[in-house]
Protein backbone atom coordinates (compact mmCIF):
# COMPACT_ATOMS: atom_id res chain seq x y z
CA UNK A 1 0.00 0.00 0.00
CA UNK A 2 2.13 2.94 1.02
CA UNK A 3 2.28 3.47 -2.46
CA UNK A 4 3.49 -0.88 -2.79
CA UNK A 5 2.53 0.36 -6.43
CA UNK A 6 6.76 0.50 -6.60
CA UNK A 7 6.87 -2.52 -4.77
CA UNK A 8 7.28 -5.29 -7.18
CA UNK A 9 7.99 -5.81 -10.55
CA UNK A 10 9.60 -3.26 -12.92
CA UNK A 11 9.82 0.06 -11.50
CA UNK A 12 7.37 2.27 -13.99
CA UNK A 13 9.59 4.97 -14.34
CA UNK A 14 11.72 3.74 -17.42
CA UNK A 15 15.04 1.65 -17.39
CA UNK A 16 17.25 4.64 -18.42
CA UNK A 17 18.61 5.75 -14.52
CA UNK A 18 21.65 5.40 -13.02
CA UNK A 19 21.56 1.44 -12.53
CA UNK A 20 21.50 0.85 -15.85
CA UNK A 21 24.84 0.84 -18.30
CA UNK A 22 24.50 2.32 -21.90
CA UNK A 23 24.92 -1.14 -23.53
CA UNK A 24 21.47 -1.93 -21.64
CA UNK A 25 19.83 0.64 -22.77
CA UNK A 26 20.87 0.54 -26.15
CA UNK A 27 19.32 -3.14 -26.16
CA UNK A 28 16.25 -1.89 -24.49
CA UNK A 29 15.66 0.97 -27.30
CA UNK A 30 16.34 -1.67 -29.78
CA UNK A 31 14.32 -4.70 -28.51
CA UNK A 32 11.38 -2.61 -26.61
CA UNK A 33 11.03 0.46 -29.05
CA UNK A 34 7.50 0.71 -28.14
CA UNK A 35 6.90 -0.51 -25.18
CA UNK A 36 5.35 2.25 -22.58
CA UNK A 37 5.23 2.36 -19.06
CA UNK A 38 2.02 4.09 -18.96
CA UNK A 39 -0.70 1.69 -20.21
CA UNK A 40 -2.44 1.22 -17.49
CA UNK A 41 -2.08 4.79 -16.32
CA UNK A 42 -3.65 5.67 -20.18
CA UNK A 43 -6.15 3.00 -18.91
CA UNK A 44 -7.39 4.86 -15.93
CA UNK A 45 -7.44 7.51 -17.91
CA UNK A 46 -9.72 6.70 -20.52
CA UNK A 47 -12.16 4.98 -17.70
CA UNK A 48 -13.48 7.96 -16.22
CA UNK A 49 -14.76 11.35 -16.92
CA UNK A 50 -15.63 14.47 -15.09
CA UNK A 51 -18.27 13.49 -13.10
CA UNK A 52 -16.57 10.07 -12.03
CA UNK A 53 -16.01 9.64 -8.53
CA UNK A 54 -12.63 7.51 -8.05
CA UNK A 55 -11.08 5.70 -5.36
CA UNK A 56 -7.00 4.83 -5.36
CA UNK A 57 -5.85 2.46 -3.22
CA UNK A 58 -2.25 2.71 -2.14
CA UNK A 59 -2.10 6.16 -3.07
CA UNK A 60 1.13 7.07 -0.99
CA UNK A 61 2.94 10.42 -0.78
CA UNK A 62 3.03 11.10 -4.74
CA UNK A 63 6.78 11.50 -4.24
CA UNK A 64 10.46 9.82 -4.79
CA UNK A 65 9.49 7.57 -6.99
CA UNK A 66 5.83 6.53 -6.14
CA UNK A 67 3.31 7.30 -9.17
CA UNK A 68 0.72 9.46 -8.97
CA UNK A 69 -2.03 9.73 -11.74
CA UNK A 70 -3.42 13.59 -12.61
CA UNK A 71 -7.34 13.04 -11.94
CA UNK A 72 -7.50 15.88 -10.14
CA UNK A 73 -9.69 18.48 -11.58
CA UNK A 74 -10.10 15.97 -14.44
CA UNK A 75 -12.69 13.88 -12.61
CA UNK A 76 -15.08 15.37 -10.17
CA UNK A 77 -13.80 13.63 -7.09
CA UNK A 78 -10.55 11.59 -6.72
CA UNK A 79 -10.07 10.15 -2.97
CA UNK A 80 -6.57 8.48 -1.92
CA UNK A 81 -5.84 5.92 0.72
CA UNK A 82 -3.18 4.41 1.88
CA UNK A 83 -2.11 3.17 6.14
CA UNK A 84 1.17 5.10 5.14
CA UNK A 85 -0.03 8.96 7.26
CA UNK A 86 2.33 9.98 4.35
CA UNK A 87 -0.66 10.05 2.20
CA UNK A 88 -2.49 12.78 4.12
CA UNK A 89 0.25 14.94 2.17
CA UNK A 90 -0.56 13.89 -1.24
CA UNK A 91 -0.76 16.85 -3.49
CA UNK A 92 -2.32 15.29 -6.12
CA UNK A 93 -5.80 14.15 -4.29
CA UNK A 94 -8.92 15.84 -3.81
CA UNK A 95 -9.23 13.87 -0.17
CA UNK A 96 -6.90 11.73 1.55
CA UNK A 97 -7.57 8.97 4.18
CA UNK A 98 -4.62 6.89 6.36
CA UNK A 99 -6.70 3.37 6.30
CA UNK A 100 -6.44 0.12 4.74
CA UNK A 101 -8.24 -1.29 1.83
CA UNK A 102 -9.77 -3.83 4.70
CA UNK A 103 -11.69 -0.73 6.24
CA UNK A 104 -12.92 1.69 4.27
CA UNK A 105 -14.78 4.65 5.77
CA UNK A 106 -17.16 5.50 2.80
CA UNK A 107 -20.53 4.85 2.32
CA UNK A 108 -21.48 1.72 0.44
CA UNK A 109 -21.86 2.47 -3.46
CA UNK A 110 -19.94 5.67 -3.27
CA UNK A 111 -17.42 5.17 -6.50
CA UNK A 112 -17.46 5.18 -10.10
CA UNK A 113 -14.08 3.78 -10.35
CA UNK A 114 -11.53 1.90 -7.67
CA UNK A 115 -8.39 1.18 -9.17
CA UNK A 116 -4.59 0.43 -7.70
CA UNK A 117 -1.35 0.06 -9.19
CA UNK A 118 1.39 -3.01 -8.09
CA UNK A 119 -0.36 -2.57 -4.74
CA UNK A 120 -2.48 -6.47 -4.55
CA UNK A 121 1.00 -8.22 -3.60
CA UNK A 122 0.93 -6.73 -0.67
CA UNK A 123 -2.61 -7.61 0.66
CA UNK A 124 -2.16 -9.72 3.74
CA UNK A 125 -6.04 -10.63 2.91
CA UNK A 126 -7.05 -9.75 -0.42
CA UNK A 127 -10.75 -11.25 -0.03
CA UNK A 128 -11.31 -8.47 3.20
CA UNK A 129 -10.02 -6.04 0.53
CA UNK A 130 -12.12 -6.66 -2.54
CA UNK A 131 -15.40 -7.16 -0.37
CA UNK A 132 -14.64 -3.53 1.10
CA UNK A 133 -13.96 -2.16 -2.67
CA UNK A 134 -16.90 -3.99 -3.97
CA UNK A 135 -18.77 -2.58 -1.53
CA UNK A 136 -17.91 1.14 -2.23
CA UNK A 137 -18.37 0.69 -5.51
CA UNK A 138 -21.31 1.65 -7.55
CA UNK A 139 -23.39 -1.50 -9.49
CA UNK A 140 -21.67 -1.20 -12.60
CA UNK A 141 -18.69 0.37 -11.35
CA UNK A 142 -15.31 -0.85 -12.25
CA UNK A 143 -11.92 -2.05 -10.36
CA UNK A 144 -9.03 -1.82 -12.36
CA UNK A 145 -5.38 -3.17 -11.27
CA UNK A 146 -2.10 -3.90 -11.99
CA UNK A 147 0.37 -6.60 -10.30
CA UNK A 148 2.89 -8.59 -10.68
CA UNK A 149 2.16 -12.17 -11.66
CA UNK A 150 2.72 -14.53 -9.12
CA UNK A 151 4.38 -16.91 -11.85
CA UNK A 152 6.48 -14.72 -13.37
CA UNK A 153 10.67 -15.19 -12.77
CA UNK A 154 11.76 -12.48 -10.74
CA UNK A 155 8.34 -12.96 -8.16
CA UNK A 156 9.30 -16.78 -7.94
CA UNK A 157 12.17 -15.24 -6.77
CA UNK A 158 10.98 -12.88 -4.21
CA UNK A 159 8.90 -15.43 -2.96
CA UNK A 160 11.34 -17.78 -2.05
CA UNK A 161 13.89 -15.42 -0.77
CA UNK A 162 13.52 -12.91 2.68
CA UNK A 163 12.42 -9.19 2.99
CA UNK A 164 16.05 -8.03 3.44
CA UNK A 165 17.56 -9.24 0.33
CA UNK A 166 14.24 -7.12 -1.71
CA UNK A 167 15.61 -4.30 -0.20
CA UNK A 168 18.99 -5.00 -1.10
CA UNK A 169 18.54 -5.82 -4.49
CA UNK A 170 16.08 -3.84 -5.56
CA UNK A 171 18.26 -0.77 -4.07
CA UNK A 172 21.25 -2.14 -5.73
CA UNK A 173 20.39 -3.60 -8.80
CA UNK A 174 16.91 -1.85 -9.59
CA UNK A 175 15.39 1.14 -9.13
CA UNK A 176 17.79 2.51 -6.48
CA UNK A 177 14.35 2.79 -4.17
CA UNK A 178 15.78 3.08 -0.46
CA UNK A 179 14.67 0.20 2.29
CA UNK A 180 11.31 2.53 2.83
CA UNK A 181 9.92 2.14 -0.34
CA UNK A 182 10.28 -1.71 -0.71
CA UNK A 183 7.28 -3.08 1.27
CA UNK A 184 6.54 -6.99 2.05
CA UNK A 185 4.87 -9.10 -0.56
CA UNK A 186 2.20 -11.95 -0.17
CA UNK A 187 1.29 -12.97 -3.63
CA UNK A 188 -2.08 -14.02 -2.61
CA UNK A 189 -4.10 -12.55 -5.54
CA UNK A 190 -1.63 -12.54 -8.19
CA UNK A 191 -2.84 -15.51 -10.83
CA UNK A 192 -5.70 -15.66 -12.71
CA UNK A 193 -7.35 -18.46 -10.65
CA UNK A 194 -6.96 -16.93 -7.55
CA UNK A 195 -8.24 -13.60 -9.38
CA UNK A 196 -10.94 -15.03 -10.51
CA UNK A 197 -12.22 -16.75 -7.85
CA UNK A 198 -12.02 -14.18 -5.17
CA UNK A 199 -13.45 -11.01 -7.26
CA UNK A 200 -16.12 -13.77 -8.27
CA UNK A 201 -16.73 -14.02 -4.40
CA UNK A 202 -17.45 -10.30 -4.08
CA UNK A 203 -19.85 -9.89 -6.99
CA UNK A 204 -17.49 -8.73 -9.32
CA UNK A 205 -17.30 -10.16 -12.86
CA UNK A 206 -13.01 -9.99 -13.60
CA UNK A 207 -10.93 -10.10 -17.85
CA UNK A 208 -7.50 -10.84 -17.20
CA UNK A 209 -4.85 -9.04 -19.27
CA UNK A 210 -1.21 -10.50 -19.56
CA UNK A 211 1.66 -8.16 -20.27
CA UNK A 212 4.99 -8.70 -20.88
CA UNK A 213 7.75 -5.81 -20.19
CA UNK A 214 11.39 -5.57 -20.60
CA UNK A 215 13.61 -7.44 -18.18
CA UNK A 216 13.98 -4.61 -16.15
CA UNK A 217 15.43 -6.37 -12.68
CA UNK A 218 18.09 -8.05 -15.19
CA UNK A 219 19.54 -4.46 -15.94
CA UNK A 220 22.64 -5.48 -13.89
CA UNK A 221 24.37 -7.15 -17.05
CA UNK A 222 23.93 -6.45 -20.37
CA UNK A 223 24.30 -10.78 -20.81
CA UNK A 224 21.42 -11.30 -18.36
CA UNK A 225 19.21 -8.70 -20.04
CA UNK A 226 19.96 -10.27 -23.41
CA UNK A 227 18.68 -13.89 -21.60
CA UNK A 228 15.43 -11.94 -19.79
CA UNK A 229 14.89 -10.91 -23.61
CA UNK A 230 15.29 -14.65 -25.02
CA UNK A 231 12.83 -15.84 -22.63
CA UNK A 232 10.30 -12.78 -23.31
CA UNK A 233 10.60 -13.46 -26.91
CA UNK A 234 10.50 -17.41 -26.45
CA UNK A 235 8.20 -18.90 -23.03
CA UNK A 236 6.23 -15.75 -22.22
CA UNK A 237 4.63 -15.74 -26.04
CA UNK A 238 4.37 -19.47 -26.29
CA UNK A 239 2.85 -19.22 -22.43
CA UNK A 240 1.47 -16.14 -21.78
CA UNK A 241 -0.13 -17.01 -18.43
CA UNK A 242 4.13 -16.22 -17.52
CA UNK A 243 3.93 -12.75 -18.37
CA UNK A 244 5.26 -10.18 -16.05
CA UNK A 245 2.62 -8.44 -15.01
CA UNK A 246 -1.82 -8.74 -14.74
CA UNK A 247 -4.18 -5.94 -15.87
CA UNK A 248 -7.56 -6.66 -13.77
CA UNK A 249 -10.51 -5.06 -15.67
CA UNK A 250 -13.64 -5.58 -13.47
CA UNK A 251 -17.14 -4.91 -12.90
CA UNK A 252 -19.19 -4.60 -9.91
CA UNK A 253 -22.52 -6.69 -11.02
CA UNK A 254 -26.23 -5.75 -10.74
CA UNK A 255 -27.81 -7.77 -7.47
CA UNK A 256 -29.09 -10.76 -8.58
CA UNK A 257 -33.30 -10.26 -9.22
CA UNK A 258 -36.12 -12.48 -7.27
CA UNK A 259 -35.80 -16.40 -8.86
Amino acid sequence: MPSEAQASAVPQHTLEDQNSSPAVRKLLVKFYPNYSPHYFRELVVRSVSSSSHVLEIGAGSGTNHQNHFDLRGVVARYVGVDPDPAVLANPFLDESYQTSAESLPFPDGTFDLVFHNFVAEHFANPLACNREIARVLKSGGLLLFQTPNRLYYPCVAASLTPHWFHEFYVKRFASGRSHDEVFPTFYRLNDAKAIVKQLSECALSSEIRYRSLPPGYLRFSPLAFRIGILYERTVERLFPSLRGHLIVVARKLPPAGPS
